[in-house]
């Protein structure tokens, strides 16, 4: 749900740039829909990555606290 929310306020935010640039052609409207999109999945890459390296390095941890 949270995913769904966040993509959804990124097109929302974009909504007055893409009503506000529709009369100035494609490349505006192109780039007010798909920014916010490249962003959501970059951001949400970087988030996914970030958790899977502290999981790593918490489970490392606690193996060397097993062996001692």
């Amino acid at each position: 749900m949270s995913d769904t929310k966040n993509i959804l306020l990124a097109w929302v935010s974009a909504g007055t740039t893409l009503l506000t640039n529709v009369s100035d052609g494609l490349i505006p409207l192109v780039s007010a829909v798909v920014l916010p999109i490249i962003f959501f999945t970059v951001g949400k890459t970087v988030d996914v990555l970030l958790q899977l390296y502290l999981r790593r390095k918490e489970s490392e941890q606690r193996t060397v606290n097993r062996e001692q």
